[in-house]
């Protein structure tokens, strides 16, 4: 896929001369709620251009009245703009074949990748905090045990650990939800947020079982070819916590 420089002139073709490209993803240049359909859309065969968006060109957007929620990411489609990241997921992710056949499957993957809101919102109240060492303080917290997000993390812990199959919503293949959990979670240990360490994942003996299963997933090891531990994806690697 095309990675785009400058997400101000990108953003611009894609308002009126961007039809080379039949679909183009919106998002900040970091992994966050966007990396799941970026995977998923890459496991696909649509043709599609990953447009990097920094924060004024977020701002003038949102202005312009352009982000149907007033939020990124947004999917725009030769039907129109689709926006939220699980509702983008579950539209590309049909084309990746990574959305199970079976109904009850389906659902239990919706399910699961619903039931994952606590952790994705575990750390919204402290984006605001200017001051870094009262931001850090916060987030530590949080993570500790008997924080919330240490809550979410022993959450999830627990039902990873119960599917037989490993996968996250105990589907028969990869879908969906493992590139949301995937994703979301472990891109909490990149260094990209500040009070969080890699050695709060260690607590959590499933989740690094899982981390390893999909990590070497074939198809994900292929995606992240090139990434080294240098990079704000090196969380997505092979024996990243090892």
């Amino acid at each position: 896929f095309f990675q785009a420089e400058d997400g101000i002139r990108d953003v611009e073709r894609s308002r009126g001369l961007g039809d080379v490209y039949k679909r183009q993803l919106l998002y900040f240049p970091v992994p966050g709620r966007g990396e799941a359909s970026r995977v998923a859309l890459s496991l696909s065969e649509l043709e599609w251009e990953d447009v990097e968006v920094n924060g004024e060109v977020f701002n003038q957007m949102r202005n312009d009245g352009e982000l149907p929620w007033d939020m990124l990411p947004v999917l725009q489609t030769p039907n129109g703009t689709l926006a939220e990241s699980s509702a983008i997921l579950r539209y590309v992710g049909g084309f990746a074949g990574l959305i199970p056949t079976d109904s009850y499957q389906a659902a239990k993957a919706d399910e699961f990748m619903d039931g994952m809101g606590p952790l994705a919102r575990a750390l919204d109240t402290t984006f605001g905090i200017s001051d870094l060492d009262e931001r850090v303080a916060i987030r530590k917290a949080i993570f500790e045990v008997g924080g919330q997000g240490a809550k979410n993390l022993q959450f999830l812990e627990d039902k990873v650990g119960k599917s037989s199959s490993g996968w996250a919503a105990d589907t028969e293949e990869m879908s969906i939800a493992d590139l949301k959990l995937f994703t979301e979670l472990f891109a909490l240990f990149s260094g990209n947020y500040d009070g969080i360490e890699k050695s709060v994942i260690a607590r959590y003996p499933n989740l690094l079982k899982y981390h390893n299963k999909v990590a070497n997933e074939p198809r994900i090891v292929n995606h992240y070819t090139g990434i080294t531990e240098d990079d704000i994806r090196w969380t997505f690697l092979p024996g990243a916590f090892d």
